[in-house]
């Protein structure tokens, strides 16, 4: 009898210990109610005294069944006082008197075919679209309430159900029934803005609801409100005619008044989010686009260090913006944003220079300092081999060698091992330029392919063999070139791989392949010190010369 007791706590302890295993082991969702055991109909049926209006469009419209049987959801719950609060407004008694179409809009704005718990939630849009097919945003307001749409405040969050995530909210959520052009002429605060729309044939591409060129069947528009434009001195339509109008028609496609405006609209649906997302972005201002970076919070349009010169960005007003339409989103911008006429000028890209190096104050352009990094570490540097890593160094103020600022970029590059690596340049104005692989002979590299986007650069670039001999001119017409200040040694020189056209003004993609192995070699390693992307015609091709302290001599 004992040992039967005795394995009976046995069982028992074992028992509780392997509960206790797997329910630590499993990462729970934080959730304020959970009821797994409904779906998300039955249970809005199970509180009528908060979901009878709900639950009764539901039915009408034929949503029911569907939303309790298939799928997974979340859904935005409007109580029975959001509902006679949006009754009041629209000028009803009862949900009755609606027609079935408009209660069935209303009940797929509230509901997302996915799981959303608040934890996902920031400040702009959700991940997914809403069964109507718009996006909701979110936000905070001043005393920390969550905030939908601009339209309700977040009572209850994340009741768990079996089908998905209940979100009780105070307000009916309302769709967007106006184009951006509408959405615009309607706030007095674009007065200006509207009436440059107009007058550049704008206001009509902003103003089509299922536009047939699916190209442009969403668009974003940035727009600056009379007070912005007043800073700029421009307080009518006709201070704004003035100032941009070149041609005298505000619709030919080469007036500045024209291409302005084409320059504050994206050929796609842009909220907040999906703007910082990437870096750039393709305007209707044929081959221009908008950079965009961050700075804390602040999203800054056309940030850049243009030919030396620093230019501050655009900040985009957040609590003005995510403005959805019915064709698009609208934002609203706290400087003008001005489209630049830029000619091609040189850039000299220095691949050591990346953000994440810079930030490394006791390595970066320090003598005899070195760093490693693995993939993954720098943001504008991708390579075929996950396992390799590049190196960053600078040599010793002893050194013999002249690379530009002392340091220089190396890594792997064979064909059974590191086949590729891929950088992305600076800011690159439209045009032709010849590039030019300015770096340090070493033991491979030598049959390395250059393409630039999608272009493949004539030349290949031989890092591993010594320059020929020659003076500038003669050296310049077999593609090589002397570029460092005080060059003794045929170590370091450049090689122009070929011409190539910039499409855009915009950042783009260099790519260095290895087509074939240079004999049978252990070595693996290329050294680069810079590249340079060099106007057709408007630059020399050889100087300046680059010093080893970062100077310039123009003359040789």
């Amino acid at each position: 009898m004992k040992t039967n007791i005795w394995f009976t706590i046995f069982i028992l302890f074992c028992s509780i210990f392997s509960i206790s295993i797997f329910t630590g082991c499993k990462k729970q969702p934080p959730v304020y109610n959970t009821t797994s055991d409904v779906n998300i109909v039955d249970y809005l049926r199970g509180y009528p005294n908060q979901f009878s209006e709900f639950v009764k469009i539901l039915d009408r419209t034929n949503i029911s069944p569907f939303l309790n049987a298939y799928g997974v959801y979340t859904c935005f719950a409007p109580t029975n006082a959001a509902f006679q609060l949006y009754l009041k407004k629209i000028g009803k008694t009862s949900t009755d008197e609606l027609d079935t179409a408009t209660l069935a809009n209303i009940c797929k704005l509230h509901l997302i075919a996915d799981t959303i718990t608040t934890g996902t939630f920031t400040d702009g849009k959700l991940p997914s679209p809403t069964m109507y097919g718009q996006y909701l945003i979110t936000g905070v307001t001043d005393y920390g309430a969550t905030l939908v749409n601009r339209q309700a405040i977040l009572t209850q969050p994340n009741i768990l159900t079996g089908n998905g995530y209940i979100h009780v909210i105070d307000h009916v959520l309302e769709p967007a029934n106006l184009t951006i052009a509408k959405t615009i002429e309607n706030n007095n605060n674009y007065s200006i803005f509207t009436q440059v729309l107009k007058a550049t044939g704008f206001y009509d591409t902003l103003n089509i609801n299922n536009n047939p060129d699916t190209t442009r069947k969403f668009l974003t528009c940035f727009a600056e409100p009379d007070s912005i434009l007043a800073k700029q001195n421009i307080f009518s339509y006709a201070d704004m005619l003035k100032r941009f109008n070149t041609t005298g028609n505000t619709k030919n496609k080469y007036d500045s008044l024209y291409l302005y405006t084409a320059y504050h609209i994206l050929p796609a649906l842009k909220y907040v989010a999906d703007i910082v997302s990437a870096q750039s972005h393709l305007t209707l201002a044929p081959q221009s686009v908008i950079t965009v970076s961050l700075s804390g919070q602040t999203v800054l349009l056309n940030q850049i260090t243009f030919n030396g010169v620093f230019e501050p960005g655009i900040p985009i007003n957040r609590t003005f913006s995510d403005i959805t339409c019915t064709n698009g989103v609208l934002h609203t911008l706290s400087n003008q944003l001005l489209l630049k006429a830029r000619k091609p000028y040189r850039v000299d890209f220095d691949p050591g220079d990346q953000p994440e190096i810079r930030k490394l104050t006791s390595i970066y352009r320090r003598a005899g300092k070195s760093q490693s990094f693995s993939y993954g570490q720098l943001q504008d540097v991708n390579w075929q081999q996950t396992k390799a890593t590049v190196t960053y160094y600078v040599d010793a103020s002893t050194s013999a060698n002249n690379y530009w600022w002392d340091d220089g970029f190396s890594f792997n590059l064979r064909t059974n091992f590191n086949n590729w690596i891929e950088f992305k340049t600076p800011l690159i104005v439209q045009g032709w330029y010849y590039v030019w692989c300015n770096f340090r002979r070493a033991s491979m590299g030598q049959y390395t392919q250059v393409s630039v986007d999608d272009s493949i650069l004539p030349r290949l670039c031989d890092f591993a063999s010594s320059r020929p001999s020659g003076t500038p001119a003669s050296l310049l017409s077999v593609n090589y070139k002397i570029y460092t200040i005080n060059q003794t040694q045929k170590t370091n020189y450049g090689i122009n791989v070929g011409l190539v056209y910039i499409s855009t003004t915009d950042r783009h993609k260099i790519r260095l392949t290895c087509v074939k192995d240079q004999g049978t070699g252990s070595g693996n390693t290329v050294t680069l010190d810079f590249i340079q992307f060099i106007p057709q015609f408007d630059d020399s091709q050889i100087l300046p010369l680059y010093g080893r302290d970062g100077s310039l001599k123009p003359v040789f």
